[in-house]
């Protein structure tokens, strides 16, 4: 049996993983089932922890360099677009080596990952390989991969990463339970080239609080690199796909949310169901769940690739170890118990309150969290814990503390 690894899906966790692994001397097979990598806006953060942690495989400066570099993040009230809380990611200086996040799109981020992955003939991309029967014994794992001809591939290795999404096909063949919810309202990402931060004091990433039309809006390089604007709106239950994928309901949002912006031509336009889950075990004899095969959140903080691209660079580490002799397989047992808590304790739980605190129903409760959040950003001690949690710092030192 090979003592290489076998991945499925070349996303940024996938891809990152690999890299990492690569690096090492370790061959590395990527199953990918899609022709190419998808350019749909989703993620689009890469947090200072995560950047720190891309320090160790040199990703991090390629990152920064493509990147809009985001110092500051603020809150507005939607009714009366008073910002009522600022936070200063400088603020963690001395704590990382980028006291920021960066906005870069996802896509972006894998391409950086497979160029660099060029460097080692042992790193092997497949792409239009779907994975449709998974196995695995004492020695190892095969996977097998149907391409569109109707062909079936055989591969074999020492273990397998699963970075395959929230559909995880090889979470599913492992019988490894992912509880959690679905929202009722979908969201829709919605690109334009309007220059917020010209037309009204916006920073690079900002967050509009109300109890039914809460939003939010970044800003990414776009397809030249010369900026582009995103913003998140939500969808309702009750409110069909049909109608809120026309020109005539986004820009009728904007009126309401953004109206400076009411008849920005729309570039893009991007709907999707949203979740909480995490999966019940984050390992299952030789295979491994990361990413969102292993949890999956609302994007509303930058939580999800993050935490996804330190899951894999975490289990890299322990692969290698145990590759070389350093370690023997009861490592495994430490990557679920340093990842899949905190994902819960972190992940989950922050981008929970980053969604209640944006959409409070409840004028009193309402004002009490803008309240509490005004007065944090005020606080230097209470404004650095709050980017130490909202940056996952301290989730990752956490997870690294656990043995």
């Amino acid at each position: 049996m090979s003592n290489g690894v076998l991945i499925i899906g070349a996303g940024p966790v996938g891809s990152i993983t690999g890299l990492a692994l690569a690096q090492a001397g370790i061959p590395v097979t990527v199953l990918e089932a899609l022709a190419e990598t998808p350019t749909a806006h989703r993620a689009a953060t890469t947090h200072a922890s995560t950047l720190d942690v891309l320090d160790t495989i040199g990703l991090s400066d390629e990152i920064v360099r493509q990147s809009i570099v985001a110092r500051y993040f603020q809150y507005r009230y939607r009714r009366t677009n008073e910002i009522f809380a600022e936070f200063d990611f400088d603020r963690l200086a001395g704590e990382t080596n980028h006291p920021y996040a960066v906005q870069l799109e996802q896509h972006k981020t894998v391409a950086i990952a497979l160029e660099a992955a060029k460097a080692f003939p042992h790193f092997k991309l497949h792409r239009l390989h779907n994975a449709v029967e998974l196995t695995q014994d004492g020695n190892g794992v095969r996977l097998v991969t149907e391409t569109p001809d109707g062909a079936k591939h055989d591969w074999k290795g020492a273990y397998l990463v699963a970075c395959d999404g929230g559909r995880s096909f090889a979470r599913k063949v492992c019988g490894i339970d992912f509880p959690g919810f679905t929202y009722e309202e979908r969201f829709m990402i919605v690109a334009t080239l309007f220059d917020f931060e010209a037309a009204d004091r916006f920073k690079y990433r900002n967050y509009i609080a109300d109890s039914e039309r809460w939003s939010s809006v970044f800003k990414i390089p776009g397809p030249d690199g010369k900026g582009m604007w995103r913003t998140l709106l939500p969808i309702m239950a009750g409110e069909s796909d049909e109608e809120c994928t026309t020109d005539k309901w986004i820009h009728e949002r904007f009126a309401e949310i953004l109206p400076y912006a009411k008849d920005t031509p729309i570039v893009h336009k991007n709907l999707y169901n949203v979740h909480q889950r995490v999966a019940s075990s984050f390992s299952h004899g030789r295979v491994f769940l990361a990413g969102d095969s292993a949890h999956i959140n609302n994007p509303l903080g930058g939580m999800g690739m993050n935490s996804g691209i330190q899951d894999g660079v975490n289990l890299a580490r322990k692969i290698i170890q145990v590759t070389r002799g350093e370690a023997d397989v009861s490592v495994f047992d430490r990557y679920d118990r340093q990842r899949r808590p905190l994902a819960q304790k972190y992940v989950q739980a922050q981008s929970i309150q980053n969604k209640e605190t944006l959409q409070a129903k409840d004028p009193e409760a309402a004002n009490k969290r803008f309240d509490e959040l005004r007065k944090t950003a005020e606080d230097p001690v209470r404004h650095k814990a709050f980017l130490m949690n909202s940056s996952l710092v301290a989730m990752w030192r956490e997870s690294e503390a656990i043995t």
